[in-house]
């Protein structure tokens, strides 16, 4: 008897990787399991509650995938109405804390192109970004308003950021270049998980032009959390117990400054998920493609 439908189980993926996320600890300004970092609405229990209640979302995204008859235009418009009901159980169950949005755009994508490919049995990450960056072409028309009502659109038309839809577009270039080799690298070595997702959110931070510490500190913002996060890195992230002292002096560093590097703990949420994903392809049971 089959318990779940591949839509469920690439669902249960996308929630799995939320909750790894906000479970990373300690995460600079961000909210993990010892504080709320930068964020004076949320908390860890916040954030349980959202990804608990956002999980179906996923698996709707994923079953839209696998009766997409193509990857064009009209792909991107047959789930965007499912993120804006999922950004209103969102609000109402993290009591109207931003909690997930950006999630709720990379990783929809992500569980739509990953259920449009589980037919042909490949999940990689190679196959499931270049099937999100068909997905989330369109939402680059998003820049074309000419009266910008979102933060993420603001700050395009005053800088040229495109933000998550960017990064969608891209295929999620960053998270594949800096954080998912890490998760690959390091997986089963003698590291824990924690620290491992902590050491990819850094090479994020060091890195991604993260449109939520530039709407909270603009360019200078920005500056200080690449350079913080380098100097952890030059002195082993994460991995090293010097490295896990930095980490907690940027923590108390970013909270008194209101910076949080959210847009890269999205990024980090996509990385574990395309880490894990390729486990459902493994053809063993409880597998999408046997």
């Amino acid at each position: 008897m089959t318990l779940f439908s591949p839509a469920d189980a690439i669902g249960s993926v996308c929630t799995l990787a939320l909750l790894l996320e906000v479970s990373a600890t300690p995460k600079p300004g961000l909210v993990d399991r010892l504080g709320n970092g930068a964020h004076n609405d949320m908390d860890f229990s916040t954030f349980l509650s959202s990804a608990a209640a956002i999980a179906p979302y996923f698996s709707a995204c994923a079953k839209a995938g696998t009766e997409l008859p193509a990857l064009d235009g009209a792909a991107l418009a047959r789930i965007r109405p499912l993120g804006v009901q999922c950004d209103q159980v969102m609000l109402a169950a993290a009591k109207g804390a931003n909690t997930h949005k950006g999630a709720i755009f990379s990783l929809g994508i992500l569980a739509c192109a990953a259920g449009f490919l589980h037919r042909e049995g490949d999940l990689s990450p190679a196959a499931v970004c270049a099937a999100a960056a068909a997905i989330a072409a369109p939402a680059l028309k998003d820049f074309d308003n000419p009266a910008p009502d979102t933060k993420g659109l603001r700050l395009y038309a005053q800088q040229g950021v495109t933000g998550i839809r960017g990064e969608a577009a891209s295929g999620f270039a960053s998270a594949r270049q800096w954080a998912l080799p890490i998760l690959e690298e390091l997986s089963g070595k003698d590291f824990s998980e924690n620290d491992v997702h902590l050491q990819a959110l850094l090479l994020l931070m060091a890195n991604v032009r993260d449109t939520n510490l530039l709407a909270r500190g603009g360019e200078e913002g920005l500056a200080h959390v690449r350079s913080a996060a380098r100097e952890a890195l030059a002195h082993g992230g994460a991995l090293s117990v010097d490295g896990k002292a930095r980490l907690i002096a940027m923590d108390k560093d970013f909270t008194r400054r209101n910076l949080s590097p959210g847009g890269c703990a999205d990024l980090l949420a996509v990385a574990i998920f395309l880490h894990r994903l390729p486990g459902l392809a493994g053809g063993g049971e409880g597998s999408l493609c046997r």
